[in-house]
């Protein structure tokens, strides 16, 4: 099977050049640009579009089936990205325009979702288009699941749980779910796998006071603005305490060879440091994040003029929740730590979804193709900070085998995700498509 780099990279471009931005009203999303990007990959990859069966969902997400021999009794294979990119802000600060795909002399592209997660879909599809070349078909089914909204965490309309729906409604289940996130990297001469096994929960409040307002210039001694920057003060500290919970001493465990100083001792053995580790998660912000569920003030509102009185004022706050936690439990701490007079409401969120296992037929083939391709690598299973809509289809994966990886080695050229000037090697595509069709192929097989 011949890998063609080259086209690899135009598919790619071609995706990006489509602005599939998200937004966090569903009446706003801009359906035809989605519409734009169906009418492309169904041009780009014939042998997918006339092989698998490809469905819009909701208002355009993507469910393709690639049917397989009914020859395996594994549980269907599901592969799931998102069509959706974030904004992408200041086009002055861009090196390049940030929808033209650009390569540079340097090969890198650059362009808005060449990493988050435009090049998902581009090695999955083109895994695909060159096995069906090959005469491939797998002996069990295959499902690709691409949202539309997954870059604004939930909310009205979300595409990965109008597929979860849709999916349930017809029995479907799963035996592995992919998502994007993890991969591999090269710390220290030496090949590190980074498979999620699991992520934290999600969830944006808004604090808040009402006041009578009034003239600025006979203002009280304290203002609505100034009650609700009062209570976040007190929330910033007084935060949620934190706690070594079963995944993260795992992967302490694990990135302590790789950890250097005195934080690598720790993570050696987390438990009998944990009141070191505690001590450090107050000032250190990746231990912080792994040992407790954090809230952070990221938007305020007030008046619309400088001289009057707010009548209502309001700071939005997002919080990322540790598993084995929920929402009601980050409530409780809210109601406990707030000052008198400020209320606060759940503008959206979700609780963590299940951790998945280490020790399923899924990891283990991800291990063994890892494996024979970088040998002597070291796996290491770790908590994703973030979110992905990975998390839709934990109940209808039995095995418990939900993981975020992705093929792709990093590079020092490829980043950016969320920032101006994302970008991506084009030389580490062609490892992402070769780790789908290892997979693809070996999905099913016998242990």
């Amino acid at each position: 099977m011949k890998y063609d780099k080259e086209l690899f990279v135009k598919h790619l471009q071609g995706m990006v050049q489509i602005p599939t931005v998200s937004s966090a009203d569903p009446e706003k999303t801009r359906v035809d640009d989605f519409l734009k990007l169906h009418e492309y990959l169904a041009e780009a990859y014939p042998l997918v579009n006339k092989t698998l069966t490809r469905e819009v969902i909701g208002k355009c997400a993507l469910l393709y089936r690639w049917k397989g021999t009914g020859k395996s009794d594994k549980l269907p294979l599901l592969m799931t990205a998102h069509q959706d990119v974030v904004p992408e802000g200041d086009h002055s600060m861009w090196k390049y325009p940030p929808f033209s795909g650009h390569v540079d002399e340097d090969g890198v592209m650059w362009g808005r979702g060449t990493t988050d997660s435009k090049c998902n879909i581009q090695a999955y599809l083109d895994a695909i288009e060159l096995l069906i070349a090959d005469g491939f078909t797998p002996d069990h089914d295959i499902y690709l699941a691409f949202g539309y909204n997954e870059e604004i965490m939930g909310g009205p309309g979300a595409a990965g749980q109008i597929v979860h729906d849709e999916l349930k409604k017809r029995g479907i289940e799963f035996g592995m779910a992919i998502d994007e996130c993890g991969g591999m990297s090269i710390i220290d001469g030496k090949p590190v796998a980074t498979i999620i096994t699991c992520e934290k929960g999600y969830a944006d409040y808004e604090f808040y006071v009402e006041d009578p307002g009034g003239h600025s210039a006979f203002p009280p001694v304290h203002t609505a603005l100034g009650k609700v920057g009062n209570a976040i003060w007190t929330l910033e500290n007084n935060r949620m305490d934190t706690k070594l919970i079963a995944p993260v001493i795992s992967e302490m465990k694990d990135r302590a060879q790789f950890t250097p100083g005195r934080l690598g001792e720790l993570f050696k053995d987390p438990e009998a440091n944990w009141e070191e580790l505690k001590a450090l998660a107050e000032t250190d912000k990746v231990v912080n994040q792994m040992t407790r569920t954090t809230t952070a003030a990221t938007m305020s509102h007030g008046s619309d003029q400088a001289n009057i009185l707010p009548e209502r004022a309001s700071v939005i706050t997002n919080s990322r929740i540790l598993p084995g936690e929920t929402l009601e439990d980050l409530e409780a701490h809210f109601a406990k730590v707030m000052p008198e007079g400020v209320k606060f409401r759940l503008v959206k969120g979700h609780n963590p979804p299940a951790i998945s296992t280490t020790d399923s037929y899924g990891y283990r083939l991800i291990q063994k193709i890892i494996s024979e391709k970088y040998p002597g690598v070291t796996f290491i299973p770790s908590m994703l900070a973030g979110g992905t809509d990975s998390r839709y289809y934990c109940d209808l994966t039995p095995t418990k085998s939900v993981y975020r990886f992705t093929g792709i080695l990093s590079s020092e050229r490829t980043g950016g995700a969320h920032q101006v000037n994302e970008h991506i090697d084009t030389n580490i595509i062609v490892d992402n498509v070769d780790f789908y069709v290892q997979l693809f192929k070996g999905y099913g097989s016998a242990e």
